[in-house]
């Protein structure tokens, strides 16, 4: 009987290292989260500098979440081996909090919701981007054209020249 009521309970050192990475997790996400509105301030400002060090911030959060990616693969892993689910944090998280107050749970649905909040946040700023780099490119044609509204590839009088199967001149 010892073995059964052993295996119904978690492990707590699992369920503390659960909660633990769960926090690391959302430490960077608030961490992310204020890069990219930095980040994006800083490109409508066009501060070139800003960004730069803007960069140093982002290395250093990706170096955080390869490390937190390492942990969660242990955890889950670890999670495996002991008969848990293993196929994400918040199967585990649930698993972990079945008899509790739900409060790994809880977290891991945050967590989740910010990882949603981060990647619009992301794609917000790849638009700022693209729409920046689409700017500079009409303004680069300008130049190029001297403002001149003739196309750019277009063959010398190819609007004047009839087609094939319409003009028997051709």
């Amino acid at each position: 009987m010892p073995s059964t009521a052993e295996h119904s309970s978690p492990p707590l050192n699992l369920e503390n290292e659960t909660a633990t990475f769960l926090q690391k997790l959302s430490d960077v996400q608030a961490d992310l989260l204020n890069v990219l509105h930095r980040k994006r301030e800083q490109m409508v400002a066009n501060d070139l500098e800003a960004m730069e060090q803007t960069m140093v911030s982002e290395q250093a959060l990706l170096d955080r979440l390869d490390q937190l990616r390492d942990s969660r693969q242990m955890l889950l892993a670890n999670a495996k081996g002991k008969g848990l689910p293993s196929d994400s944090m918040h199967s585990l998280a649930r698993a972990l909090d079945e008899n509790q107050t739900g409060e790994l749970a809880m977290k891991a649905h945050t967590a989740k919701d910010a990882m949603r909040h981060i990647q619009n946040e992301t794609l917000t700023n790849f638009v700022l981007a693209q729409q920046t780099v689409l700017h500079l490119s009409q303004l680069l044609q300008i130049i190029a054209t001297g403002g001149k509204l003739k196309p750019t590839y277009e063959a010398e009088n190819a609007s004047n020249q009839g087609g094939t199967l319409v003009d028997q001149d051709a």
